[in-house]
């Protein structure tokens, strides 16, 4: 079965959100990075993201830039 999914960085603050698409890999191989999608500001949200068998998410806090001087 294939299953729609979207994701909203729905809190207000600066921090950003990554969503990771994985394909499992055969038995015995690594998963693969299918796809990433940035998150960078309140209200972004994921379109045509799609769960299967074989496929997950991963929705995580981006990492913080560090600042220049």
């Amino acid at each position: 079965m294939t299953k729609a999914v979207r994701i909203e960085n729905a809190d207000t603050s600066n921090f950003k959100v990554v969503v990771q698409v994985w394909d499992k890999g055969p038995e015995g191989t690594p998963d693969v990075l299918a796809q990433e999608v940035n998150l960078d500001y309140p209200t972004a949200m994921t379109n045509g993201l799609y769960l299967t068998s074989t496929r997950y998410l991963v929705v995580k806090e981006a990492p913080t830039e560090p600042a220049t001087a």
